[in-house]
């Protein structure tokens, strides 16, 4: 019998297969590049490792790319053709894994409750569990997940500063910004390259307006990134809306074609359209040019790529985003053609179809909005934004990366001179914890 880096049961004949499994999962729990590496080492070690094909087809998942369905239900029916039994666990990774190729996300998320319910220290599964809420815009049932598990956590448990970290950002996005940064900020003194417990802090600082001390905070911590996945860009992406809020718009630029979307980059070179990175791009560079700023042909190389997910609806947010892309370059019909897309799936009946109404609800808002706000039709984005603002959370995403669609909302607002409609979008932000939100929509 083998067991992972959380000392759980591995069902698998090979000791390099386990150990290679339990590398993988812990690259991944930390946010680092190894994690796929090291999976594709235990299924060369035993290629009917169960669980290593479910977590393989899990990380595939996260990839939120419809590209990579074909790839995902190999790993899946080689999960359920791989010689048993199984324990129960990993029973219920592969079930999870099941469902989310089939789109049933709240089953995922139920099988990752289950788990933790008999295993509360599984840190696997509470990294999956927040991902899969965090993009459903749920990140009350995360916070509640997460307080549930906690009292099974103490120092001498592996990985208990990630969970910290983990529990860190659901308290900050349900807005206990002091628990929050305290928990967070531990979780980094324990190891300075938890890009989770960094990028933590950094969401309490933006919503309280620490603008400088974010920067500092950033600069402090950038060179422990280096083995650090995709996480790193988006830190780089907070950095910039640190420099954007003090007026710093030339290190903005700098930051945004050095880090967040320098093609050179092996990250960036890798999956150069990988979804929260295509959002990063499309999000700065909108809120750029929402003060005035010239981008220049930036908005070109995304949309090279965003021309070629055009039907992808795997994530909302993303596709929102997508939308503002290709209008911003001028391609309105394929623009149209990706809404048309989001509209039709938002009609699926399929009880599988857990994005189906998200979509609905937000995502063609949002989708919608953004090309009429290109077109300078605003009365149009405050027609679609003004009904669906409170519903804006089940696109995905935090409050401060969904607030670009409230900035967005504003604007239009204030070119359509509704002084009514610039009151309810400074209460919006205040609502939702935004700590000086006259400065950042009124005064922009």
């Amino acid at each position: 019998m083998y067991r992972d880096q959380g000392g759980f049961e591995i069902t698998t004949d090979s000791a390099a297969a386990a150990a290679a499994l339990s590398a993988a999962i812990t690259a991944f729990n930390g946010w680092k590049l190894a994690a796929m590496p090291q999976l594709d080492g235990a299924l060369a070690a035993d290629p009917g490792c169960a669980m290593a094909h479910a977590v393989r087809g899990l990380l595939l998942h996260l990839g939120r790319d419809a590209r990579l369905a074909p790839q995902i239900g190999v790993n899946l029916a080689a999960a359920k053709a791989a010689p048993g039994p199984l324990t129960e666990r990993e029973d219920l990774y592969v079930r999870a894994l099941g469902d989310s190729l089939a789109g049933r996300l709240t089953g995922a998320i139920t099988a990752y409750e289950t788990i933790l319910a008999a295993h509360p220290t599984d840190l696997l599964a509470q990294r999956l569990i927040q991902a899969e809420l965090f993009w459903l815009g749920e990140m009350g049932w995360s916070a509640d997940v997460s307080q549930r598990i906690a009292p099974a956590w103490n120092r001498d448990v592996p990985g208990w500063g990630l969970h910290r970290s983990c529990r860190a950002f659901d308290l900050e996005e349900i807005g206990q910004f002091d628990a929050a940064e305290t928990m967070a900020r531990q979780a980094v003194e324990l190891d300075p390259t938890d890009a989770w417990g960094t990028h933590a802090v950094a969401h309490v600082m933006i919503m309280q307006g620490r603008f400088s001390e974010g920067v500092a905070w950033l600069e402090g911590l950038k060179d422990h990134w280096h083995e650090t996945n995709q996480i790193a860009l988006h830190l780089w992406w907070h950095r910039c809306l640190f420099h954007l809020e003090q007026g710093q718009n030339d290190a903005v630029l700098e930051i945004y074609d050095g880090w967040v979307r320098n093609r050179a980059l092996p990250l960036v070179q890798e999956t150069p359209d990988l979804y929260i990175d295509m959002q990063n791009g499309a999000s700065m560079l909108l809120r750029l040019e929402l003060l005035g700023i010239t981008v220049g042909g930036r908005w070109e190389e995304l949309a090279a790529l965003a021309g070629e997910r055009l039907d992808d609806t795997t994530s909302p947010f993303t596709a929102a985003h997508l939308a503002a892309i290709l209008a911003a370059a001028g391609r309105f019909d394929d623009a149209q053609t990706l809404v048309a897309n989001l509209a039709h799936f938002a009609k699926t009946e399929s009880e599988s179809a857990t994005l189906a109404p998200r979509t609905a609800a937000a995502a063609l808002p949002a989708a919608r909005a953004a090309i009429a706000h290109r077109r300078g039709d605003f009365n149009e984005v405050i027609a679609q934004l003004l009904p669906a603002r409170r519903l804006l959370r089940q696109i995905g995403g935090s409050h401060a990366q969904r607030d670009l669609f409230i900035l967005l909302l504003a604007d239009a607002a204030r070119h359509a001179e509704r002084a009514d409609v610039v009151a309810l979008t400074l209460a919006d932000a205040r609502e939702v914890g935004f700590s000086d939100p006259q400065t950042r929509v009124c005064q922009r």
